[in-house]
């Protein structure tokens, strides 16, 4: 079996990337998956919310500097997630250092048939490493609020996904958007909806995370919703939205 690769991904800050990152990885790994988290953003934050941090010299960045770099050696286990994660280098400024987008792909094919799924979390921008995320990945879950901004930045990252698609990885066979911080009593927010689903389809608008403090407090425990606060509106967000991911990308 060849891991399934999914990239979190848009280009806006505060949508939710990387707690979905983080709380999609936990969620497949307690269905008994075996699943790794790439965390390219350089804050970390995606590992430090499962408890992992890099080893001097030894995150997953190392794999844009060195050709010869295996992934492998960057990767730790978040005992409190049950999942593996390679955390990124946190001192890094900008991604100069990425000079060929295909080398995350390239670093990703001896572990295929190690994982289930393979989560990447991206920085909040269109950079060489987000190329490189999208250009290793074949599913692409897209965080987005119910907001005409972010509605529009959901439409221009779009044309990113086209582009990578058709230039460096046709593999990229899907992609889904995942509503977050949401409320349905704001007339916003459901227009907003109701405009996703007529530009996109039902099948690539995912089940929505409610607004739910216990999702930032997880992340000062270190660990996933799931296991922070079990019976919250985050946790069964997560788990109804990871249903989506196993259902529409079954294949």
């Amino acid at each position: 079996m060849v891991a399934r690769v999914v990239a979190v991904a848009n280009r806006k800050g505060g949508v939710g990337k990387t707690t979905t990152a983080v709380n999609v990885a936990a969620e497949l790994a307690s269905r008994g998956r075996r699943v790794l988290v790439v965390d390219l953003d350089t804050q970390g934050h995606a590992s430090l919310g499962l408890g992992v941090v890099a080893r001097a010299g030894l995150g997953a960045h190392a794999v844009f500097r060195d050709p010869g770099f295996a992934l492998e050696a960057a990767i730790q286990t978040s005992e409190a997630c049950r999942v593996d994660v390679a955390p990124p280098e946190r001192e890094l400024l900008g991604a100069d250092y990425v000079s060929d987008p295909m080398r995350l792909a390239r670093a990703l094919a001896p572990l295929a048939a190690r994982y289930d799924d393979v989560v990447i979390d991206t920085s909040p921008a269109v950079d060489v490493a987000m190329v490189a995320a999208l250009a290793a990945a074949d599913r692409l879950l897209i965080p987005t609020q119910l907001q005409y901004l972010a509605y529009d930045g959901v439409a221009k990252f779009a044309r990113v996904l086209l582009s990578v698609a058709t230039r460096l990885n046709r593999s990229l066979a899907d992609f889904a958007v995942v509503p977050v911080q949401i409320d349905m009593r704001v007339n916003l927010q459901r227009v907003v909806l109701a405009q996703l689903l007529a530009d996109f389809g039902r099948p690539r608008i995912f089940r929505g995370i409610r607004s739910d403090v216990a999702l930032a407090e997880s992340f000062g425990s270190h660990t996933a919703v799931r296991y922070y606060r079990p019976q919250s509106r985050g946790a069964t967000d997560y788990a109804y939205l990871t249903d989506d991911i196993l259902s529409f990308w079954s294949g």
